[in-house]
Order: structure tokens, then sequence, then C-alpha cells
């Protein structure tokens, strides 16, 4: 599965004392050994793959900003090192015979589906804790973060390792969130995101690398594998939903559902071909999170005749109080825009 996203608002957690330090802590120190971009670009020693990704990284954040009209910051701007693959990895919890989510309360947030740690030992605590309450439990690495806090967010640096499209998807998107954010609708945040950073990011290599260019062709096959990917959580999604709602005792949902969950895995195999590891409901509701009703943000970007500022300049404008704040509501002028 992709890596996962995160809003970082676990930093502002009202949560117990000793996350809030460990969350603290991690964060200043993920800062702290940040270096700027354009620094690091001047150091004679840095060796020339990573310095033209460095430079993949400036260029991607120039374009986002002037031709894509996303709001100018410095997030991004600098590369931190860390210790593992990922920056911070992150806990979702579902029931297990219903699609329902375990939820946070974060201030400035609201309610969020997952929680973040900066040890996978931690996160890994926290699943135990959560398995214990007889919830299906995801554990997800996390590459990037975009926090509303006055301080820049860097870029960790094996996101260096990255082919071009996914650095260039992963940037985008981050960036996306400082720009489009509505509190409470956390499914629709990363869905909005998601479209932006994947087209915007098409849009970046066909206009540094070219339209045939094998970079491009790269990042529309990941973009395939991951449609693939999409279409089976969503089969697998309303299959085990129908499933459920059905009435069952609980012993029999959880029976009928394994073969179910068992097949799907083998299915992903063959379509990605790698195993996605064990799948449960909060694994689907996680991958859900981030792919839902793309096509709605991708027609509208159509109907604008997809020219970045106007399509980001609708997103921004359906952040409205009144009835307009309602998800629905939303996505339905996502389908009525002219």
């Amino acid at each position: 599965m992709r890596v996962l996203p995160l809003l970082a608002a676990f930093l502002l957690s009202a949560c117990s004392p000793v996350y809030v330090v460990k969350s603290a802590s991690g964060h200043l120190g993920f800062l702290s050994r940040a270096r700027r971009v354009d620094k690091l670009l001047k150091d004679p020693e840095i060796d020339p793959k990573t310095r033209e990704k460095l430079e993949l990284v400036a260029a991607v954040r120039g374009f986002s900003f002037k031709e894509m009209g996303l709001k100018p910051n410095k997030d991004y701007s600098r590369v931190s090192r860390i210790k593992g693959p990922y920056v911070t990895y992150t806990v979702m919890a579902s029931d297990k015979t219903a699609f329902r989510s375990h939820e946070w309360w974060f201030p400035f947030v609201g309610r969020v589906p997952y929680k973040g740690h900066f040890s996978m030992k931690d996160a890994a605590a926290e699943a135990g804790r959560l398995e214990r309450k007889g919830l299906d439990v995801f554990v997800g690495g996390v590459s990037a973060y975009n926090t509303p806090l006055p301080f820049a967010d860097p870029l960790a640096h094996t996101q260096l390792e990255l082919p071009p499209g996914q650095l260039a998807e992963l940037i985008i998107h981050e960036l996306a969130h400082g720009t489009v954010f509505f509190k409470g609708h956390i499914g629709f945040d990363e869905a909005l995101a998601s479209f932006v950073g994947e087209a915007g990011a098409v849009d970046f290599l066909d206009r540094r690398f070219g339209p045939d260019s094998a970079e491009l062709a790269a990042f529309r096959e990941s973009m395939a594998r991951e449609q693939r990917h999409a279409s089976e959580m969503e089969r697998l999604y309303f299959e085990l939903d129908g499933l459920y709602k059905a009435g069952l005792p609980r012993d029999e949902a959880l029976s009928k559902r394994a073969p179910i969950l068992a097949s799907g895995r083998e299915k992903l195999k063959a379509a990605l071909g790698y195993d996605p590891g064990e799948l449960n409901n909060a694994s689907i509701m996680a991958h859900r999170i981030y792919r839902r009703d793309l096509h709605l943000f991708r027609e509208a970007h159509e109907r604008l005749g997809r020219e970045w500022k106007a399509t980001i300049g609708f997103f921004r404008s359906l952040d409205r109080r009144g009835p307009g704040s309602d998800l629905e509501a939303r996505l339905e002028k996502l389908r009525a825009v002219p």
C-alpha cells in the first residue's frame, strides 16, 4: 500500500502528557536536523544523484506555487535526515464487523481516524492496546506530513530516493493540504490532496521531461497500478459492507469474512505484483480515505479547462460556512461545477 501522508494533528493532541512530549520531541528533532535545499545545492560534495533530486524538489515547489496556485510557503524547502524509512507511523482502527472507525480528537483539526507516532515501537504498542479491545488495526508508515504549525515542514532525506513522479506527487499532495483544508472531513481533505498530487505531478513531469519521457511513462504506470489496487479495495469494501449489514451473529460474520479477505489479498497480489499483507477493516478504510471519489475532483478540473489556478480557487471556495460546509453538499458542488 502507498505510504500514508498525514496532517500531523497529533502534535497538538489533547491526549496524555507522555504522548504530547514524545510527539513534540520527535517533531522538534525532525525540524532541528533540517538543512535548506538551496544551501545543499551549493555544497560541492553533494553527489550528482542527490543534487538532481534536490533540483527536482525546488522545481516542484516552484511549479506548485506559480503554475498551480498552491499557497506559497517554505514547506519542503529543507531536507531532514531520519533514522528509519519513514518520518512517523500512523495507527488506524475499526470495528471488526462494521466499517466504523475508532477516532481521536485534536484541537484545531477535530476528530480524525488516525493517530501518529514518531516511533514504530510506540505505534505497535498503540496498535496492541486497540487489538486488545477487539478492534481491527492497521499501522502505516508516513513519508511526509503537513502541520498547521508556524514552522516550515521539512522533507525526509529518504524521499529523495523516490522516482521523480512519486517525489513530485508527494510534495504537491502535502502542499495541497496547506492550501485547502476542511476541518472535520479528513476523507474529503485526503482525496482532494490525492487528486491534486497525482494530476499535478503528471503536468509537472510533462513540463519538465516531456510527454514522451521515461519519467512520465513510469509515473503513469504507477498510477495504473494504484488504480488496480483502489478498484479491488472498493470491491472488498462493498462486499464486506453487505455482509456486515446482513444482521448475522458476530461469530458468523467473522467466519464469513475470512475467505473474502483471503481472496482479496490474493487478487491484490496478482494485480500489484507483491503481497499487500494481511487485510482487515482498518486497512481497507485506510486506503479508502485517500482514494474515494477522486473522479469528482478530476471531472471538476476537466470542466474548468484543466486550469490549475481556477481549479484550486474553486476547491478553496468550497470552504464556506452554512449548508456548503456539509461534506455531501461539497460533493454535489463538485458535480455541478460549470
